[in-house]
């Protein structure tokens, strides 16, 4: 229970409580019925859940930013690495130095639009919005402010990209156009699996009789280096390939230690994401005309020209096969 007691001072009423913490926190008033509200307000808060420490709006966003950040364990390195790159590179500069209380659901809607006014991406002010949003919501489960102030700002709309998806014959063409990466172009084009899958993929983890690749692993690309860990999904799984992409593939595999990697850089070693998207994929695509193609549709491709199940046995099915013969 609060209360409310008379002391020789301007402001005579003070009324106290204490907060869910143990701590007791205090207000002066000249008026005795000013107090006793304040003090109905501030216990109806701590009743319903809803108190929120007075002090904490003054807390300078920067601390709990870093707060934040140290808590995140269990992501893998790319998102840490995104996440680390959005926070230095555009909420701190912004809010770094803010009070909590200073940001306000009208001041992150201006620094959308003038992060969209420097002609950013609306994917990239989104995901940058969301490191804001994810700082003050910790900030508010924290009881320092009372809502999210960006809960309700609405983020930039990303228009959907229309998909690629290349037949057969474009798939050979790009893979021809990208020379020493045309078997991994073929492989990402008919396995399905993501690049980060493939240049982590070891020779002990192809079969080339029984056409089966093992995915156990991924490699993404950081500052500091390519960071190994599990599929995206953490799971392992197994994918069947057509013979002829097998045929493609195999003087990568044979000869090679079980850990040695499946595709490698023209001059060996580790095959960059950045590097081999910048230098090779994308000039290749713009020769075979499809200069907005990304990587990650050939994981697309892989799904277009994956065989069709067979129809049921009472409606022979009619169609023709859907996996082409090797060009």
């Amino acid at each position: 229970m609060g209360s409310i007691t008379r002391i020789d001072r301007p402001k005579p009423w003070r009324a106290r409580y204490y907060s869910p913490d143990g701590r007791q926190i205090s207000k002066t008033f000249r008026r005795k019925i000013d107090a006793e509200k304040w003090l109905r307000r501030e216990e109806s808060k701590v009743d319903r859940g809803d108190w929120v420490d007075p002090a904490g709006g003054t807390t300078v966003f920067a601390e709990v930013a870093e707060s934040w950040f140290a808590g995140l364990h269990e992501l893998k390195r790319k998102t840490l690495d995104g996440y680390q790159w959005h926070l230095q590179s555009r909420v701190l500069p912004a809010f770094g130095d803010k009070q909590l209380r200073q940001i306000t659901p009208a001041m992150a809607r201006e620094w959308q639009t003038e992060l969209l006014g420097r002609g950013l991406s609306t994917g990239t002010v989104r995901q940058s919005r969301q490191v804001l949003s994810l700082i003050l919501g910790q900030a508010a489960d924290d009881g320092l402010i009372a809502r999210n102030p960006v809960a309700k700002v609405k983020p930039p709309t990303v228009r959907p990209r229309r998909q690629l998806f290349l037949t057969a014959f474009e798939l050979g063409r790009l893979a021809d156009e990208a020379g020493h990466y045309g078997p991994l172009i073929w492989f990402l084009g008919w396995s399905g699996l993501r690049l980060g899958e493939a240049v982590a993929l070891r020779a002990g983890r192809v079969d080339t009789t029984t056409r089966r690749v093992r995915v156990e692993e991924s490699a993404t690309e950081s500052e500091s280096g390519l960071v190994w860990g599990t599929p995206k999904t953490h799971e392992t799984r197994t994918v069947i390939i057509p013979r002829f992409v097998v045929e493609r593939i195999k003087p990568l595999v044979e000869g090679k230690d079980p850990d040695d990697l499946v595709f490698t850089a023209p001059r060996g070693g580790e095959i960059r994401a950045n590097t081999f998207r910048r230098r090779h994929f994308d000039p290749a695509a713009e020769r075979i005309g499809y200069p907005d193609l990304f990587i990650h549709d050939l994981r697309d491709t892989a799904a277009s020209l994956a065989p069709s199940p067979p129809a049921p046995a009472s409606r022979p099915y009619r169609g023709c096969s859907a996996t082409p013969p090797p060009p």
